[in-house]
């Protein structure tokens, strides 16, 4: 999709980074930029930075950067066009397109396709919960499971009509194309391929919203013991279930609100909790949590706490998820109900009080592993080596070596063997996980030991923090004598741009052509290196020792050369090959 650059500069000028970031990440105002915890990687200390005035972010962990449009594209997966199209609906401005790529139109026209499909048979199974006379097993089933109507009518709870063919007829009877059908999942092809079948059948069917409010997919569950009891969308270009937690869109503002977030398995888990007023609760839906889960929800609360049932089942998905929040370095709880169990029933059963309560003595995931180890092995002496041999592995994936250690007395104190022994069998485990690990770091590092000159960066981070001084820079002629071609491009670019103070940022990152563009910009932006009242005199002085360095480089190199000639023919080559290489590692940065 084509869209006209005036355009965009009016979406990101009407936009504010800010309030756009602050939707998915929790920020607190340090100083001149506001700092939050990286959606994009695992930390405990903020170092994702955004700044109002460049509307620009930065993470100075793992150099994530941008605009607001990037940020949209990196947190929510999508394209360009997508994400321009979701911050122009954010601040209600109309875009009118020049000319759309045929293959950007066709991605386009099928995720609207599904969207608007979704929502048509979101409705009608909403219908055909509250009207339908072959729906009365379904009233009755929600009506055991004591749901209100403001529940049900909340989160668009429906039914699917025991019938082969119910959402194909009103597919058809809504002109939807054959691909978006096909997509949806709602409808699966017949073996003759004669035609369709519908996917749920005599179900309770949940529609599944993304944190846009969109129908993304459905789960639909039996009313009676038949197989499988639940049922969900298949993954489609709308319905990514490594990122798209049930009732997030509902439960967001609550969690930021209360500063910690429940996470339950299924469907009823969540609606009885949040109908019994625990509304910072999300579902994982049967799926194993993901590392994306976990950063999205790092978005809204700083502290998780996992609720399972107390049979094999739950206890068996606890510690499934365990690792991914360990990794993550998040505050996580685990909290098993009392025995015969979940979450909807106890909370149907002793209320709101009584389920806080319970949550507050919730353990850590190192209390709770521990926990199941010693019901698991016992405390024989033979037990006891088969709980350490448990431990040692979830006790290497904690970063903070104060807490590592903690642990690792606790346990040694708990299982009564000496202190320096589980900490060794813990550094074996260690050793044995990330010494493929290091290796492969080396030699990247290795790989990447020539870096950019330091200076080009300094000089890069002047012309966007004080573009008064671009006209001292391009008499200068000090870009032609940069080694690195990737920051040269960048120079030129930002020299191309009208230096309006107050869009010049805002252009420079609309001009950018890659992602990886946008970050260093903003990377260079954000590191404001030098005050502004010595800024012509830092710019005098760091320009010409950039141009001094490289010529004597150069010269020192080009005289090498002149002089190996009088020697023998292979010298010659050797010199010219040292140059050639230095040349091309340069100018690949």
């Amino acid at each position: 999709m084509y869209i006209p650059e005036e355009k965009i500069s009016e979406i990101l000028t009407a936009s504010d980074i800010v309030d756009v970031i602050s939707e998915s990440v929790i920020l607190k105002k340090s100083g001149m930029n506001f700092f939050g915890l990286c959606p994009f990687h695992s930390e405990k200390t903020p170092s994702f930075s955004v700044n109002a005035g460049k509307q620009i972010f930065h993470c100075f962990g793992c150099s994530a950067g941008g605009n607001a449009f990037s940020f949209i594209m990196k947190y929510h997966g999508i394209t360009f066009p997508e994400a321009v199209k979701m911050l122009a609906r954010k601040y209600q401005i109309i875009i009118e397109t020049q000319s759309i790529d045929p293959s950007m139109r066709r991605t386009l026209h099928l995720k609207e396709g599904l969207f608007r499909l979704n929502k048509m048979v979101m409705e009608y199974y909403s219908d055909s919960l509250e009207t339908s006379k072959t729906a009365d097993s379904a009233r009755d089933y929600l009506k055991k499971r004591e749901l209100t109507d403001q529940i049900i009518g909340q989160f668009k709870l429906g039914f699917s009509q025991d019938s082969w063919e119910s959402v194909v007829t009103v597919i058809k009877k809504n002109k939807t194309s054959r691909a978006v059908a096909l997509q949806s999942g709602l409808v699966l092809e017949r073996k003759q391929k004669t035609g369709f079948y519908d996917r749920f059948r005599n179900r309770v069917m949940f529609p599944i919203f993304d944190i846009n409010m969109q129908v993304a997919g459905f789960g639909g569950r039996v009313m009676d013991d038949s197989m499988p009891k639940y049922m969900n969308s298949p993954e489609t270009p709308v319905y990514n279930k490594s990122r798209i937690l049930y009732g997030l869109h509902a439960a967001k503002q609550f969690c930021r609100q209360k500063g910690f977030v429940y996470i339950v398995e299924g469907y009823f888990d969540f609606l009885a909790l949040f109908q019994h007023g625990i509304k910072n609760t999300v579902a994982s839906l049967g799926t194993a949590l993901t590392k994306n889960h976990v950063r999205i929800l790092k978005g809204y609360a700083k502290k998780m706490i996992l609720v399972f049932d107390s049979d094999a089942a739950g206890i068996s998905a606890a510690k499934r998820s365990i690792k991914v929040f360990l990794k993550e370095g998040v505050d996580t709880r685990i909290l098993v109900l009392p025995k015969d169990n979940d979450p909807d029933s106890y909370v149907m059963k002793y209320g709101q009080n009584a389920f806080n309560e319970l949550a507050k003595n919730a353990g850590t995931v190192m209390q709770f592993l521990l926990q199941v180890a010693i019901e698991t092995h016992g405390m024989s002496v033979e037990g006891r080596i088969n709980i350490l041999n448990d431990m040692k592995q979830p006790l290497t994936l904690i970063d903070d070596s104060a807490v590592r250690s903690l642990y690792v007395k606790e346990l040694s104190e708990t299982l009564q063997i000496d202190e320096k022994a589980v900490l060794e069998k813990v550094k074996e485990q260690y050793l044995t996980q990330h010494t493929k690990k290091t290796s492969l770091i080396e030699k990247t590092k290795d790989e990447n030991k020539l870096e950019s000159d330091r200076r080009e960066e300094q000089v890069l981070s002047m012309m966007l923090n004080y573009p008064q001084i671009l006209p001292r820079i391009k008499q200068s002629g000090v870009i032609e004598y940069f080694y690195s071609e990737k920051l040269k491009h960048l120079a030129k670019k930002i020299m191309s741009i009208d230096t309006d103070k107050e869009a010049f940022m805002t252009k420079i990152m609309a001009g950018m052509e890659t992602n990886e563009d946008r970050e260093l910009i903003a990377s260079f932006a954000i590191n404001d290196f030098f005050l502004e009242d010595d800024i012509e005199v830092k710019a005098l002085s760091m320009m010409n020792r950039i141009i001094k360095v490289r010529k004597k480089q150069e010269n020192t190199l080009t005289n090498k050369i002149i002089s190996a000639k009088k020697g023998s023919n292979s010298e010659i080559m050797d010199l010219l090959k040292q140059k050639q290489a230095e040349i091309q590692q340069l100018h690949n940065r």
